[in-house]
């Protein structure tokens, strides 16, 4: 696995703020940057965890950023995004693998989001981690709202959890898939 969690943001305090938030989420941070080209040189040194990208960048937008980053083969990019500009960075970062979060950000939305990623990235978590993670970004729906709706699904189908999430799964990039 990778080493820790990348926090990227040009903002100190917030950047420290992140930080405490993620190291509550048993997600380590190894390191922070400030700019888009300091995170690109980490990156291209060290294979983190996941990457989380906050704030205003001074070199580039965080959209930018994470694609780039994703298009270096750097998996596990969270960006948090202002509310008003959540359909550009959906519309941007479609198909790209990076999950988006938006402002204003809870706690718990961004340590259920952390734990969720480094599970799915760490093979730990398999199909049903996937499933929920996919439901997470997809529907803007929290990490207990997904486990209970398989696991609900499960029950009313009658089918183990494993099955059922790929049934989630499939009709998720089905219908991805049909919104493109």
């Amino acid at each position: 696995m990778g080493d820790g969690m990348l926090v990227i943001c040009s903002q100190r305090e917030l950047a420290e703020q992140l930080v405490s938030l993620i190291s509550s989420a048993s997600a380590g941070v190894s390191s922070i940057a400030t700019s888009g080209a300091q995170a690109r040189r980490q990156t291209s040194l060290t294979e983190f965890d996941a990457v989380l990208i906050a704030g205003k960048l001074p070199d580039e937008t965080a959209n930018n950023l994470a694609i780039g980053l994703a298009d270096n083969g750097v998996k596990r990019i969270i960006v948090v995004v202002d509310r008003v500009n959540l359909v550009d960075a959906h519309e941007m970062l479609d198909g790209t693998g990076v999950t988006i979060l938006s402002k204003p950000l809870t706690k718990d939305a961004l340590v259920q989001t952390v734990k969720l990623i480094v599970k799915v990235g760490s093979g730990a978590g398999g199909i049903f981690e996937k499933a929920k993670l996919m439901l997470v970004q997809q529907k803007n729906w929290t990490e207990s709202q997904a486990h209970r709706y398989i696991q609900k699904l499960s029950m009313d189908k009658r089918l183990p959890r494993d099955v059922t999430s790929q049934y989630v799964i499939k009709a998720l990039e089905r219908e991805k898939g049909e919104q493109a």
